[in-house]
């Protein structure tokens, strides 16, 4: 018995080899399907590319949009009708947001850099938006009934985690860059690398090259000053 247990020891070690080297090749080409799956180009990260999107009124990446219609249907359960106010924008319909914005500053007496920082304080300049990813998504409820956007919040504070969404500028006094905004929501599956190639875009490249209102002050500390307390001023989760 024991003799015929070592036996098998011995023949099973030969197999384990083999084994070792099929997982490696196996796990390589997971990592490899996986970077694959999560690749985009510049113009994609910008706003500017095409990505495929689902839904009609409103437009997000697959695998979000999935994500979004189960978190719906449970909020609908708890007696939330969960609205989408926005989605996806691309540059161009991020960059009419923006000329509004500064501009109604403009009209009310601010000065073009003065109009810029009152932008800035819930809108990102265009090009920068995480609502260009597909992954984006403000979110509101019926408001009609007293109490409800309170109720809403907390249920969402409760529960969107659990379909992978989390809020994108929290209130936490440490945090910079926007202000907080309690319907904004990432899908984090996808936004988290996302974000982690939009780290390797020349962001003073693509913001001198676009035409903005206001951009004669995109200098390169200011766009480096940005890039750190804007689009970096996130949810430690969606790191």
């Amino acid at each position: 018995m024991i003799i015929y247990y070592f036996r098998n020891i011995m023949i099973s070690k030969k197999s384990f080899f083999r084994l070792i080297i099929l997982c490696f090749v196996f796990i390589s080409f997971v990592g490899f399907s996986q970077n694959n799956k999560f690749q985009y180009s510049k113009n994609q990260l910008i706003g500017r590319g095409n990505l495929k999107f689902y839904g009609n009124s409103y437009k997000l990446q697959k695998e979000a949009y999935l994500a979004l219609q189960k978190m719906m249907k449970s909020a609908k359960k708890d007696g939330f009708s969960i609205k989408v106010v926005s989605a996806y924008r691309n540059f161009n319909h991020q960059n009419r947001i923006w000329n509004r914005k500064y501009t109604k500053f403009i009209n009310q007496g601010y000065s073009s850099k003065q109009a810029v920082n009152k932008v800035l304080e819930y809108t990102a300049i265009p090009g920068t938006s995480r609502h260009h990813w597909g992954t984006e998504v403000d979110l509101s409820t019926d408001y009609s009934l007293e109490n409800n956007k309170a109720k809403f919040v907390r249920w969402m504070d409760e529960n969107a985690h659990k379909y992978g969404f989390y809020r994108v500028y929290t209130n936490n006094k440490l945090r910079d860059g926007y202000n907080y905004e309690s319907w904004h929501y990432s899908y984090r599956n996808l936004s988290k690398p996302m974000l982690q190639q939009y780290y390797k875009l020349n962001l003073v490249q693509i913001l001198k090259n676009q035409k903005i209102k206001g951009s004669q002050f995109f200098t390169t500390q200011f766009i480096n000053n940005y890039f750190q307390n804007n689009v970096l001023g996130i949810n430690d989760y969606l790191y």
